[in-house]
């Protein structure tokens, strides 16, 4: 068992149980906050930050405006009857969170330990078992803090548990190396194969994120190629042969997966008080997925639709 010396914490937004489209089997799903990129699309604005933020729920607001009364940075007031929150202000302290009582205000991310993380995550180790499942850590970017990934992986280890990490891969390769003796497979983002484009989509280059891939392979570790498909901005024929292209020269890919984009993450930049750039982008059609599967087929690549 893991003792209460393996040190660490990092913010966690939450962990997802029975989860089916993350890897082989049945899979719970660590989701850390941090991330390097800022793709435009992104449906989890929450999970960029490495810190707690405060999110606003005004419908859940019933105007009791004590978290007025406790903020120490007078960053909150309520009008047209709900609360609102001056950003520029706020430092995502959380002691109105602690008097809201109708969760209208919500701290996202809460502090794990190491310990705490495996406890949880061990509860569902029969079913993990019997579905050839197990762990998957995801973000954010859960490669950032590679001295606590580490130690967390060590610990899934020391209960047998197989584990997988889902990365944008925009990490230095030393903070990977360090993780693969104990990493079954790894999903993989590849967003566009345009260096200039890339950086324009996510705020960076994609030259590390390659690099990393075909590293990565040539340790033999087990690819899932991840492509988020946004119409418009990566769907091109041009684009997506690109990848399969590159991914030809990867030799440890299992499947790419096409991504198509939702308009579910919405509300949650609405909480944080973001603006959501790509609301008026059109959701893309089953016969273009249907019909950039058949290319990426043509490839000879095993190609799953994870709508």
């Amino acid at each position: 068992m893991l003792s209460e010396s393996a040190t660490g914490e990092r913010f966690v937004l939450s962990v997802s149980r029975m989860t089916i489209h993350n890897g082989p089997g049945l899979r719970t799903v660590i989701y850390l906050k941090g991330c390097p990129l800022r793709c435009l699309w992104c449906s989890t604005p929450e999970s960029q930050k490495a810190n707690p933020e405060v999110a606003v729920y005004p419908n859940k607001c019933i105007c009791c405006e004590e978290c007025i009364s406790v903020c120490p940075l007078e960053a909150i007031a309520v009008t047209d009857e709900t609360v609102n929150i001056d950003r520029s202000l706020c430092n995502n302290c959380g002691r109105c969170v602690e008097v809201c009582h109708s969760e209208a205000l919500q701290l996202l991310g809460q502090s794990w330990t190491i310990k705490e993380l495996v406890d949880e995550v061990t509860k569902d180790s029969a079913f993990y078992k019997r579905s050839g499942g197990g762990v998957v850590i995801s973000g954010g970017e859960p490669l950032l803090n590679p001295d606590f990934i580490v130690k967390l992986l060590r610990g899934l280890k020391e209960e047998r548990i197989d584990i997988g990490i889902d990365t944008c891969g925009y990490v230095p390769w030393e903070n990977i190396e360090r993780t693969l003796p104990y990493i079954d497979f790894f999903l993989w983002d590849i967003k566009h194969m345009d260096t200039e484009r890339h950086r324009e989509l996510t705020g960076v280059s994609n030259e590390l994120i390659l690099s990393n891939a075909r590293s990565v392979s040539k340790k033999n570790i087990p690819l899932y190629i991840r492509i988020p498909v946004i119409p418009g901005y990566n769907d091109s024929e041009e684009n997506i042969r690109a990848i399969c292209e590159f991914s030809q020269d990867l030799s440890s890919i299992v499947e790419i997966h096409l991504i198509p984009l939702h308009h579910l993450g919405k509300g949650r930049y609405d909480s944080l008080g973001r603006s959501y750039s790509i609301d008026d982008v059109p959701l893309i059609t089953d016969n273009v997925l249907e019909n950039l599967k058949t290319l990426v087929e043509s490839y000879g690549f095993k190609c799953v639709i994870q709508a």
